[in-house]
């Protein structure tokens, strides 16, 4: 019957059927085919019972407010502040670009998200300025690797919940590190913005502008401060307001 899984998967596979349903109509269906019934019934019992945590609810929950942020104009936000820093700079856009990844792993905690939001985003601007294709992907993709690594992180969540460690504590052994990738990427940028003369994308803002940005990415900014003060706190209520809190969070951000 093991002979038979591999091809039965590979087919699945081949007919758009998602990973995580072909893993489970496999085995399923071979199972039914030899007459093991009982055994079928252990197999989905035994899945849903390692699905059903009450920590991994919290996973679903940051990727819904990362897509309620991006949907609401957030991500525009957090780059207009990140230029009104350091676009004068030179090699501003590649300087934003980083800034941009460490403000959004603050909201979505994944480096998938981090490219799709912020590289569909940059990378065209990137190469406007004359930046190489090569370089624009090369900077988006390292600096999206922060995204995992700034609270919150959906990667943290699953290790804490697998190896019994305490998420909070991940949570904050993972803002310095974030930080420090962060400012390592800009300093590498400084050297060869120098040597390959990167243009600035926007004059020196003034104190006034830099505020009204600063003002505008204000409560997403706020948003890994409210999910940090939630988990410092202990356990079994935490989540759930974690929970409210991004939802509401998130709606009156994209609204206002």
């Amino acid at each position: 019957m093991l002979i038979w899984f591999l091809p039965l998967f590979l087919l699945f596979l081949l007919i758009g059927l998602p990973v995580f349903f072909g893993l489970l109509a496999a085995p399923g269906i071979l199972l039914w085919l030899n007459d093991q019934s009982r055994d079928g019934a252990m197999l989905y019992r035994n899945i849903y019972n390692g699905i059903d945590s009450f920590p991994l609810m919290a996973i679903p929950f940051f990727m819904l407010a990362g897509e309620l942020m991006n949907r609401g104009g957030i991500t525009q936000r957090l780059v207009e502040f990140s230029q009104a820093m350091m676009g004068h700079l030179k090699g501003g856009l590649a300087h934003v670009n980083v800034l941009t990844s460490m403000l959004f792993a603050g909201l979505s905690g994944s480096a998938v998200a981090d490219t799709s939001a912020i590289g569909s985003m940059l990378i065209p601007a990137m190469e406007k300025q004359g930046y190489t294709k090569k370089f624009s992907a090369a900077i988006t993709a390292a600096s999206s690797v922060i995204g995992p690594i700034i609270p919150p992180s959906g990667i943290m969540i699953i290790y804490a919940y697998v190896m019994g460690e305490s998420v909070a504590a991940l949570f904050l052994a993972g803002i310095i590190p974030g930080i420090l990738v962060g400012v390592s990427l800009m300093v590498t940028i400084k050297f060869m913005a120098k040597r390959y003369n990167f243009p600035a994308v926007t004059k020196k803002t003034t104190w006034s502008q830099r505020g009204k940005a600063s003002l505008k990415a204000f409560f997403p900014l706020m948003t890994p401060v409210i999910i940090l003060e939630v988990y410092l706190e202990e356990f079994l209520p935490q989540l759930k307001r974690l929970q409210l809190q991004l939802l509401m969070q998130c709606s009156l951000v994209c609204l206002f």
